[in-house]
């Protein structure tokens, strides 16, 4: 399947209007098909100490030295294990166990502030591999250290770490990460890094880049940054459900947006592909709600959200992609295309995708729960070509 990006059409199918004002050439983009994790037999001990893919948010990188992926399990224990880059159609296999790169550093910061730190992004760059996250459920606004980064020679790790971008919250800086090419770079700040949870105040509401440049960072140290987008949170999101009140279903807070900017939309992934800086998540198609799934069903006449107990609700979702011009950043132009990503495959329609590894002309996107194995939901690794 390919999806064809001109210079003033895209296919309205696809979506309608006109993107003179983010691409200036064609760009077509093929699925490949998607790979899969391996799963780990059970045995209690292995269980208990999370190391299998499980509930995998599949937090990956792309390690280009080894042809490899390195990727994150249960997200209880948060140990990383290697993967054989096997191919599309296929189940990789593991080729270093379980391990924690991080040297104790993780587990220490966890003790400091006496709670999870969930690993959200994985980055590789030049022989060395950036992780980033953030406070678990952090409604407080909480600053912690969010960056690290440790050698992709993952059997003398060297883990730096961890440190924070400038004053900045983890709510904005902690969920994903990506390489701005050489020629956009200004002040040194290659490394871009984001956050977008819809319904936390601190965070961004919708697409967020914040420009760092994190070479010689060193252990709880503040490193410079800058902002090339963020979007205003929307303080009235908590309000009640109103079936009669279309502003519900519609509050467009960003050009681009189909249904707005709602409870429980996510921001996963973000990759730079030429000049174009494309962010990968789910949007829901349904209200603004926050409250059990029972109440949320009933009120909407039969709408379902796959995510069980209280919480935001928004569902059901479909996986997109956000795309910017880098150029028209850099002017203040904010002009963003939404598109669908119509290779999820999610079996519990969460269309819930995460992190971005670019290599050459091949893009990988992880999708959390692509794959049901039992009862427990797996991780999968999408491939794609850039042409």
């Amino acid at each position: 399947m390919l999806i064809v990006i001109r210079h003033l059409i895209i296919a309205s199918t696809i979506l309608l209007g006109a993107a003179s004002s983010v691409f200036g050439s064609d760009v077509k983009i093929e699925y490949l098909g998607h790979i899969k994790v391996p799963k780990v037999p059970y045995e209690d001990q292995v269980y208990e100490d999370g190391k299998h893919f499980g509930y995998s948010r599949g937090t990956f990188c792309y390690i280009p030295e080894r042809d490899s992926f390195l990727m994150i399990g249960h997200p209880y224990s948060q140990k990383f294990a290697e993967l054989s880059n096997p191919g599309t159609g296929e189940r990789a296999k593991i080729v270093k166990d379980f391990f924690d790169p991080t040297m104790g550093a993780h587990a220490e910061q966890e003790r400091e502030t006496d709670s999870q730190i969930h690993l959200q992004a994985l980055l590789y760059d030049r022989g060395r591999i950036y992780l980033s996250g953030e406070k678990w459920y952090n409604v407080t606004g909480t600053h912690v250290r969010t960056h690290g980064s440790f050698s992709a020679n993952i059997d003398i790790p060297e883990f730096s770490g961890f440190w924070r971008v400038g004053s900045r919250s983890g709510q904005v800086t902690g969920y994903y990460m990506a390489r701005i090419p050489d020629e956009f770079v200004e002040n040194g700040n290659w490394l871009l890094t984001g956050g977008s949870v819809s319904w936390r105040g601190g965070s961004s509401a919708g697409p967020c880049a914040i420009l760092a440049n994190p070479d010689g960072a060193t252990t709880g140290s503040r490193i410079p940054s800058s902002e090339l987008l963020t979007y205003r949170a929307n303080h009235d999101a908590e309000r009640r459900l109103d079936l009669g009140n279309p502003l519900h279903k519609g509050v467009s807070i960003f050009p681009g947006s189909v249904d707005g900017w709602m409870g429980n939309n996510y921001v996963g992934g973000a990759a730079v592909v030429g000049d174009r800086l494309i962010f990968f998540g789910r949007q829901g198609k349904g209200y603004d709600f926050y409250g059990p799934n029972n109440e949320y069903t009933d009120l909407t006449g039969g709408l379902e959200d796959p995510y069980g107990g209280k919480g935001y609700k928004c569902g059901p979702y479909e996986a997109v992609m956000w795309i910017y011009n880098l150029n028209a950043l850099k002017n203040g132009d904010r002009s963003v295309v939404r598109m669908t990503f119509p290779w999820a495959v999610s079996p519990r329609g969460h269309a819930d995708l995460r992190n971005v590894s670019v290599h050459d002309d091949t893009l990988y996107i992880s999708e959390a729960a692509g794959e049901m194995w039992g009862d427990e939901p797996l991780p999968i690794i999408h491939e794609l070509r850039i042409r």
